[in-house]
């Protein structure tokens, strides 16, 4: 069951909603299905519960018959069937003016049915990918009216969505998180938000511990390629001029340094005679490896 399913199934199975609630949702799943006008209205989905969802809620406030066809391909046709229960239900919700299709406000008669109706619309025409893979939340409406209706009530709730055309259809999407994690809050699927901040709490927990690897593992990197060229200027000086050339506390670094590639350089300052700090042990390598600069490559 993908994680956009288990959404839509959490929002079709709540109940207690206040009748107003109940007549806004209605409404949004009949306004934002494949077609909603005389000639035809319907919708299409995946998911039985969805199909129940419109089907009932439909028949229950408007008073029409409702089918549900199931194709072979598993796939749900539910529709008003009748052309005089088609014309009820657009009158029952006001639409019978004719005229460009528009959200008609009426049907939200409180702030409680704000949430409802976006419910409503997402059971329709939403989707939500797992946030395991991407962050995305959407709409897919074909009418361009309705859509930017849909915004600016999403706006009003303090949303920021943003629309594109895509296949002659406007999206309405969200592609952040936190945008996401609130709409699903919005619409009543407190399970799948909090779902989606587990997810980011764990990519974040694997980002950092990601980082930190990496960025122990460059130190090391550094750390083993200083040593090597270290070990290499001393092996040179040793073959060139012997180490008896170097100033006594460079010598005494630079055997320690070839016997020990593997030290680290607190570690070479802790087991000299005279201990000295890291930055010290550091020093005077960088000044034997300027000495073995120096010396000719052919000598």
């Amino acid at each position: 069951m993908s994680f956009s399913h288990n959404v839509k199934k959490e929002l079709a199975a709540l109940t207690g909603q206040e009748p107003c609630c109940v007549r806004a949702q209605a409404y949004a799943l009949a306004l934002f299905g494949r077609s909603f006008s005389a000639r035809e209205m319907c919708i299409q989905t995946d998911y039985a519960e969805v199909a129940e969802c419109y089907r009932s809620m439909i028949a229950d406030v408007c008073g029409v018959e409702v089918k549900v066809n199931v194709s072979d391909a598993g796939k749900y046709l539910v529709e008003v069937e009748r052309e005089e229960d088609r014309r009820q239900v657009i009158d029952e919700f006001g639409h019978s003016h004719g005229g460009a299709l528009r959200i008609n406000r009426a049907n939200l008669s409180g702030d409680c049915c704000a949430g409802a109706f976006v419910r409503g619309a997402f059971l329709a025409c939403g989707t939500v990918t797992a946030p395991d893979k991407d962050y995305h939340f959407e709409f897919a409406i074909p009418y361009l009216n309705i859509s930017r209706d849909l915004m600016k009530l999403l706006e009003e709730y303090d949303f920021r969505p943003k629309m594109v055309t895509r296949k002659g259809v406007r999206v309405v999407y969200f592609k952040d998180s936190e945008s996401i994690e609130d709409i699903l809050t919005f619409m009543g699927a407190a399970n799948a938000s909090l779902e989606i901040m587990g997810v980011k709490m764990y990519k974040d927990m694997r980002n950092n511990i990601n980082r930190k690897t990496n960025f122990e593992t460059a130190n090391i990197t550094r750390t083993v390629d200083a040593a090597m060229q270290q070990i290499e200027a001393i092996r040179k000086i040793e073959r060139c001029r012997g180490l008896n050339s170097l100033p006594d506390q460079l010598r005494k670094i630079a055997v320690i340094r070839r016997d020990n590639p593997e030290m680290s350089l607190r570690e070479i300052g802790e087991i000299i005679d005279d201990p000295i700090s890291r930055s010290g042990v550091n020093h005077r390598l960088r000044r034997i490896v300027e000495i073995a600069a120096e010396i000719p490559e052919d000598s």
